[in-house]
């Protein structure tokens, strides 16, 4: 369980840096937003066949979606209308 919250934080923070709503993010990897936001609470595990294009949408690597960050505080919501 440990390694699916820590996933599920790191998709959230990286959305977060891409200012990316999860509807956004979940239509350029295909799943919806309502499995994507049980994947960024830790409730279900990633497929590895979406990880590639996961990772390509945030600009990231996918070790950087496994390593615990020492600080990823985030605002509950983004913010669209914020430049």
């Amino acid at each position: 369980m440990y390694i699916r919250r820590t996933f599920g934080k790191n998709v959230k923070y990286y959305r977060f840096l891409k200012n990316y709503t999860q509807a956004k993010l979940a239509e350029k990897i295909d799943i919806s937003p309502t499995y994507l936001s049980e994947i960024e609470r830790g409730m279900h595990s990633f497929d590895f066949d979406k990880m590639e294009l996961l990772c390509e949408s945030l600009g990231i690597e996918p070790f950087q979606l496994f390593v615990k960050a020492k600080d990823t505080k985030l605002p509950r919501r983004i913010d669209m209308n914020k430049k």
